[in-house]
């Protein structure tokens, strides 16, 4: 869709929306088709693109939840992803996004649908029917990963059945709903006109049969655990289906944002909007620790586009441009210490705590732990210095966090991949892994996964590539003369290959890449660990090393004192253990308002997932039903 229609397309949206579905409540309740002048394509293309574009939903779920409760990102701020905490201002975005906004309106659009054909029978909007059946799925696939048991069969139907407190169906129930909509709509995509007014694939109906099979995959997939017979007959059916699956990057549906009312507009990257610290200052999306130290123990060349020091100096949130402030530029140095000296280096993750001493505490002076720098705070006549004071072009740029980077894969305009190749072909490795009767060897749909998971980045974010240029040359300059982007992805393809072939736990090393390539995306991160418990860098439960850090003790500054030497170590608190004793949430809790609206159904459905046994006293740790294991 051209960029300037799409604009349009969408501001309409939001105008007819906001007055013929809000202002009429009580007239569509009563005659849910007494507004003509409503076209649907308004409601669907509204479905496809408010889980991307809500600045507020981005931030709470994904930047402060769910990155790090997944352990691929870290938020030592806002800590209750990482300590395993509550906090309905946070949990609840998600939900609130679908059930009192999106919900409704892709209930009666079914609706409107439905009945243009009842009153003129010579219409075909099948085709239609189906590309709003398959966004359903997508946006309550997000809902359900999150939340477990959801209410889906009765959802959104206030307008359409007077249906305002609807039941909680159980998760299994609501896969194979899934299902049987997914398998139908494929079949309809070729019965009619399709929405042209599509923001994924301008309304071509062969992308979004691969589309189906994909999300039929993912959710096949989902079943591995708690129902893998029927979760293998879901994926066979997807992968031999005559339409076929999305394979290749040029198959992914991506939602391309762009800026067009501003932040808070309606075309907007939500989490890249958040992540530039313009829907409410600073997200603090740091990488944790043990996501960073992955990439640089593997060399991987994917560091150059997902990482970067933070620019406070502005009113946004910016990457850090100036390569000039860097000395001995090594983005794939790591410490390597184990807390008993300071080292020189220049990408740092939070520890995934929620204690700030331990998460980002680096030496401990006077009795004092010392932190890493959040960001480059102040600008003085071409000095910069970090929030904490002290000089970058010094030894301050050896203790400034790194962060999700807002000038390549997370921005305002950066695309939204809604469903990639890569995952895609992670999932066919897993299922065939498995011993799945599917077509083709895990080893083959690991390769095509670790290759387009590499190669997205310069296929997709393309406004990007001068940042990476500058960085690969920055490092060519002060480290490695012969280092070229393009030889050294290929390199690392083979590489990730050969680990693959020679690994003892392929399945480990499947849902490690497939956990990589989730950078930015906390969503299907944290539901891959939550279904796999993997990779095996990311803890079920919490012990007694994981409660505490390991810090040297200087009796100078090493920062102001490059000859300074440690004179102990000490241990600092990183993990209170949060609500759960511990343990990692297997899930969001459900909203307070549920508690108050809706009660029994909610009621009912704790009640019902406490079944599955629970390792805490906490519902956060109850297991959802894909993640039970049978």
């Amino acid at each position: 869709m051209k960029l300037r229609n799409l604009n349009i397309l969408i501001a309409a949206a939001s105008v007819m929306l906001a007055t013929s579905c809000t202002n009429r409540f009580e007239e569509m309740n009563d005659n849910d088709y007494t507004s003509g002048d409503m076209d649907p394509k308004y409601q669907f293309v509204k479905a496809q693109t408010k889980i991307y574009s809500s600045g507020h939903e981005g931030y709470r779920g994904n930047l402060i939840m769910t990155g790090p409760l997944s352990m691929t990102t870290m938020n030592p701020q806002y800590t209750q992803g990482a300590g395993f905490g509550r906090a309905d201002s946070y949990t609840n975005a998600t939900w609130e996004t679908l059930y009192k906004d999106l919900a409704k309106d892709i209930e009666d659009a079914r609706v409107r649908l439905e009945k243009q054909m009842d009153a003129d029978t010579e219409l075909e909007n099948q085709a239609k029917l189906a590309q709003l059946a398959i966004t359903r799925v997508i946006c309550y696939y997000r809902t359900t990963s999150l939340y477990g048991d959801i209410p889906y069969s009765e959802a959104g139907k206030g307008l359409s059945e007077g249906i305002f407190y609807p039941k909680y169906d159980d998760q299994e129930f609501v896969f194979e709903q899934m299902v049987e909509e997914l398998k139908t709509a494929r079949e309809d995509l070729n019965t009619g006109a399709t929405f042209t007014d599509d923001v994924y694939y301008n309304g071509d109906a062969s992308k979004w049969g691969k589309l189906a099979n994909s999300m039929l995959i993912k959710i096949g997939m989902a079943m591995s655990e708690a129902n893998p017979a029927l979760g293998e007959e879901i994926v066979r059916d997807a992968v031999t289906h005559s339409a076929g699956y999305i394979s290749d990057l040029s198959d992914s549906a991506l939602f391309e944002h762009n800026e067009t009312g501003g932040a808070w507009g309606e075309t907007v990257n939500g989490s890249g909007v958040a992540n530039e610290g313009r829907v409410g200052g600073q997200s603090y999306q740091f990488f944790s620790d043990a996501m960073l130290v992955s990439l640089q123990e593997r060399k991987d060349p994917r560091i150059f586009w997902v990482a970067s020091h933070i620019d406070n100096t502005g009113s946004e949130t910016k990457a850090f441009l100036d390569t000039a402030a860097y000395t001995n530029f090594d983005p794939f140095k790591y410490d390597t210490s184990d807390g008993t000296e300071f080292q020189q280096v220049h990408y740092r993750g939070a520890k995934s705590g929620d204690r700030p001493d331990g998460n980002r505490g680096i030496y401990e002076l006077n009795g004092q732990v010392k932190h890493m720098s959040f960001t480059i705070a102040n600008e003085d006549n071409g000095e910069y210095y970090s929030n904490l004071g002290y000089k970058f072009k010094d030894q301050g740029q050896y203790a400034q966090l790194v962060a999700v980077n807002p000038a390549t894969i997370l921005n305002a305009g950066s695309t939204t991949i809604v469903v990639g190749a890569d995952e895609i072909n992670f999932l066919l490795a897993e299922a065939a892994q498995r011993g799945w009767a599917i077509p083709g060897s895990a080893a083959e749909y690991y390769r095509k996964g670790v290759e387009a998971a590499v190669r997205k980045y310069p296929s997709f974010y393309a406004s990007g590539q001068d940042y990476v240029n500058n960085f690969v040359d920055l490092y060519k300059r002060q480290q490695n003369v012969d280092y070229i982007w393009e030889v050294e992805a290929s390199n690392y393809v083979e590489r990730a290959v050969a680990e693959f072939n020679n690994s003892g736990d392929k399945m480990n090393t499947i849902i490690y890449q497939h956990w990589v390539s989730q950078i930015g995306n906390g969503y299907n991160a944290f539901a891959l660990w939550n279904r796999t418990h993997l990779p095996d860098l990311v803890p079920t439960s919490l012990g007694a090393t994981e409660r505490d850090v390991q810090v040297p003790v200087y009796g100078e500054d090493p920062l102001l004192n490059v000859d300074a030497k440690p004179t102990g170590t000490s241990m600092v608190e990183l993990h209170t253990g949060g609500y759960t004793n511990g343990y990692r949430p297997s899930r969001l809790p459900y909203p307070a308002r549920e508690f108050t609206v809706n009660p029994t159904h909610v009621a009912n459905a704790i009640s019902n997932q406490e079944e599955y046994g629970n390792p805490s006293s906490d519902f956060l740790t109850a297991p959802q039903w894909m993640s039970k294991k049978n």
